[in-house]
């Protein structure tokens, strides 16, 4: 009976979605989240700390009277003291705190997610040409009460930048296993990275309330009216080298975050398993 009424909660919310002006509600979060008035940020900083559970023991900063708004707070820093060391093995590490919402591999341009949704790397990338296929994909689902900065999963160079507009929809777990190739219709950004070995993708999907995707070197990259949709780094000049661990973006409020890579010959690590917590640094492949 519970899990009947649980369905019908859920897709009553799904269809909240499809008539919601959800590009709205996140603007307006946008401006209300970057209001500085102390005692409003304040406010609204313990009804979220509240309503998400959220301890700062872990975070550098741990007073809320320090943050200057509260997007400065959706965004805090990790203490990565609080995290494992990063070793000089070509593993690949975790880009981000989240729970494993689904891996495997990727074949003929396709994978599945939820066990139902197949998806096609070239719709969710945008790109026709890629070299994906044979390769592997781990998709890690960050909860509002995660921290939102996303790091480097291995050593490799910034090649390009996609940004892709498009919905908005909730990327909670229902959603996305009741809202057919929902990764492939939210606004997203796409990071395409290479080493020596293999190339990467970092895909940061957007969200409702996740109207706005920035990145460490290049600032906000979404919504697309900061920035051209494509940033190609054609030139040694401008390609720029990123260490394993380095802090490579960040969202407002929880996202997802899908790692592709092209054909690896490791395999996944013991972390990665369906509703597994993920930390960053954690072994994703060994």
């Amino acid at each position: 009976m519970k899990k009947n009424i649980k369905k019908l909660i859920n897709q009553f919310k799904i269809t909240l979605f499809y008539v919601s002006p959800l590009h709205l509600i996140s603007s307006i979060t946008f401006k209300a989240s970057r209001i500085e008035d102390s005692f409003i940020k304040n406010f609204l900083i313990k009804i979220y700390m509240s309503l998400f559970n959220i301890n700062l023991d872990e975070y550098k900063t741990k007073d809320i009277n320090e943050y200057k708004t509260l997007n400065d707070f959706f965004t805090r820093e990790l203490d990565l003291s609080f995290r494992k060391n990063i070793n000089e093995s070509n593993n690949i590490i975790s880009p981000c705190d989240g729970t494993i919402a689904g891996f495997g591999d990727i074949n003929d341009n396709t994978f599945i997610h939820a066990k139902k949704h197949n998806y096609s790397v070239s719709e969710l990338t945008h790109e026709r040409d890629n070299n994906f296929s044979g390769g592997k994909f781990v998709n890690i689902y960050l909860e509002p009460k995660d921290c939102h900065r996303i790091y480097m999963p291995c050593d490799a160079s910034l090649e390009k930048i996609t940004h892709i507009p498009g919905s908005l929809y909730s990327v909670a777990p229902y959603a996305t296993k009741g809202i057919k190739k929902l990764y492939s219709k939210n606004e997203r950004v796409v990071l395409n990275f290479k080493n020596n070995e293999y190339f990467f993708c970092l895909v940061m999907i957007g969200a409702v309330n996740v109207g706005c995707i920035s990145l460490s070197d290049f600032g906000i990259v979404a919504p697309s009216k900061h920035r051209s949709n494509v940033v190609k780094f054609n030139s040694k000049e401008d390609i720029k080298l990123y260490k394993k661990g380095q802090e490579v973006g960040m969202f407002n409020l929880g996202s997802t975050v899908i790692l592709l890579t092209s054909k690896i010959t490791c395999d996944w690590s013991n972390n990665i398993e369906i509703n597994k917590k993920i930390l960053i640094r954690d072994e994703i492949t060994r």
